[in-house]
Formats: C-alpha cells, structure tokens, sequence
C-alpha cells in the first residue's frame, strides 16, 4: 500500500479527505478511526514514521482492501475533476450556489490558497459569468488586513476561477457552534476588526450585503477576516448589483430593508447584519428564531429583538445598547457610517480591557507598541 506522496501536511490534507470519503460511505465508525488515529500517534511517539492512517486501518481489519481502493479511487477521481493551471487542488472547502471552493497550492509560490471554482452548468451563463468576475474585481480593489484578499482570477480548462488569500482557521460560526456565546472581549474585538473591512469597503464605495459569522473567517493569531463577496454592491457603477430588487442576503442576519427586497440599500445594511452578528456572538442565538426563513425575515422587517442583557446577564447595558442600536429598522436611526460604529465599538473595548484595540496588521502593531512605550 503506497502512501501519499508529498509534506506531512499533504499526508494530513489526504487522511481527512480519505476519513471523509469513509464516513460519509459509511464504512467507518469514529470509534474505529479514533482507534487508528491512537495507534498511529503511539508510533510516532516511538520515534518511528508514521503509517499513513489507512494502513493501520486496514491493518486493524477495519477496512477491507476493496475499500481502501475504491476510497484512493475515488480521491483520485475528485482531483482528476477540477484542474486550475498553476495550481494544486488539494480538497474541497465548500460548496455555494455558484461554485465550489478548494484548499489548493499556488505552484508558482508554493504557498497555500483557497481556490473558487465556477459550477461547469454556468459557465454558458454570461450573466453569471460577469458576476463572478466582478466578484474578483471589487476583491482585488480592496486591501486590508481584515479582508480575505484576491490574489489571481481567470479561466483554465474551460473553468473560470478565483484565487484567495487562504485562512487556516474556523469561521466565527463554526466556534460558536462549538462553544456557544464568545467572551465579550473577544466578540468585541471581532465586531470592530470586521467594521474595520467595512469602513474600507466604504471608503471605496462598496458595501457587502451578506455580513454574517459564516462569511467571517478567523485566522491562528485571532485576526478576523471578511470573506465571499458574491452579494456586494458597488455603489461606484451605475449599473448597480446583481438581482436588484431581490431579497438577498441570510435570513438570520438580514436587514428589514433587503428582506423588503429595496433596491438602494447602502452601507446601513451592512451595520444591521454586524449588529446581528455580534447579537449571536455574545448571546449565542440569533436575533429572531424560527425554522422558517420567511418568518425570520418578516419579524427583521417588524419586530425588536430581546435585548442582549436580558439574553445574557454577563452583558453590560453599553454593549446592550449598541447592538441594539445597530438593529434598529429604520437605517436613519442606526450608526450612520462604518466609522462610527468603529469609534464606539473601539471605545467598549478599551474601556472593557484598559487597552486600545490591537492592529490586525502585525506592521502596525509593532508601529502601536513603539508608540505607547515613549
């Protein structure tokens, strides 16, 4: 049995997806793969190489040597299925509406990115095609340290692509799925790190239009990052944005003026959605609940939600009362620009920690701490 050429990090990427395939085929438990994965860290504390996870469940007689083939096949298949010149799929990351999203190495630089793939059935489809493009780029126009940036777009293999900065970490959603409400310091902080992309975004006339913890990535060193600009709009270009007068966006964060489906929202909208990120992040629930999205979105368009403090005691009334200001239904009545939401949320946090917010750009961190020491 011949293991995975490559890094131990190509080793890693290709024993999760070969345990997904199996799990998903149902031919593993997780207690098997538990096992092996004991069984395999008990070698390497020997001082031995590791056996590729595979092995020692074929070993184990877990699995049947059939199935160790047709699960190498079926990898395989999936990286014969998509090929980008210049780049290296290495596993898929997630699937949208418009395409699918690889983990894949740029050969020309040897360094990890996230690679946004087209679906073939759109390919003929100029409309979405164009859409796709000017996804790349309104990306390319924007560089800040809190927004996932654009690195290359094109067309290979008949397929049209997008490369992006790649985040080794969860997004906000994933870590509040596993470990409900954040500290407030730490929401806090991702809140006004994330007002810091908007109030770039602004500053070039554009405004996002699906702000939630699932387009909020979080990288090793806890910088937050505004990714999956497909919905944004560019107030700059007379032509508008795509679907004008739809109701787009996420139920659960959606502002009362896209859930009308208005066609001039501007960058209000986007401080609505982060208030009712934030609201999840701190409470640990949405705004409004209900399995049915067109409830949601009506009780958006309608109601106030509970105040945060009554959600969770451990809430102050100025965090409170700031959410709730950046939810209310009229965008007149909310914090007017991005910038002034930065200004508040800045305040909350040097007031919670004695310590202005940190840069997300390690160059001006470095710049911040010279400058408190004189």
């Amino acid at each position: 049995m011949n293991n995975p050429a490559g890094s131990e990090a190509d080793r890693k990427e290709h024993e999760k997806l070969y345990v997904d395939i199996a799990i998903k085929n149902e031919m593993l438990t997780f207690d098997q793969i538990a096992d092996a994965r004991d069984i395999q860290f008990k070698i390497q504390e020997l001082g031995i190489n590791p056996k590729h996870l595979a092995e020692i469940l074929v070993e184990k007689g877990y699995l049947e040597l059939s199935q160790d083939e047709k699960i190498r096949k079926h990898i395989e298949k999936l990286r014969r299925a998509t090929r980008i010149k210049g780049y290296t799929l290495l596993k898929k990351l997630g699937q949208g509406s418009m395409g699918t999203v690889y983990l894949a190495t740029q050969d020309s630089l040897d360094r990890m990115v996230a690679v946004k793939v087209l679906a073939p059935f759109l390919n003929k489809n100029e409309h979405f095609v164009s859409r796709f493009i000017k996804e790349a780029k309104i990306l390319a126009r924007l560089n800040h340290p809190n927004i996932v940036q654009c690195i290359d777009v094109g067309k290979s293999e008949n397929q049209y692509y997008l490369a992006m900065e790649f985040c080794d970490g969860p997004t906000v959603l994933e870590v509040l799925k596993r470990g409900g409400s954040m500290a407030l310091e730490r929401a806090t902080l991702i809140a006004l790190q994330i007002a810091r992309a908007l109030e770039h975004a602004y500053e070039h006339s554009i405004i996002h239009r699906d702000i939630k913890p699932d387009n909020i990535m979080m990288t090793p060193g806890g910088v937050a990052k505004l990714c999956d600009l497909g919905l944004v709009k560019d107030l700059g270009n007379s032509a508008g944005s795509t679907d004008e007068g739809s109701a787009l966006g996420t139920p659960n964060y959606i502002s009362p003026e896209q859930a009308r489906g208005e066609e001039n929202v501007d960058h209000r909208t986007d401080i609505y959605s982060l208030g009712a990120s934030f609201y999840h992040m701190v409470t640990g629930r949405v705004p409004f609940e209900s399995s049915n999205p067109a409830v949601v979105m009506v009780s958006h368009i309608n109601d106030m939600p509970i105040a945060p403090k009554d959600r969770n005691p451990a809430i102050d009334n100025e965090t409170s009362r700031i959410i709730m200001k950046m939810l209310r239904k009229n965008p007149a009545d909310r914090h007017q620009s991005p910038t002034e939401i930065l200004r508040e949320l800045e305040r909350l946090y040097a007031k919670r920690t004695g310590e202005p917010a940190p840069e997300s750009d390690p160059v001006l961190q470095i710049r911040a701490r010279k400058k408190r020491r004189r």
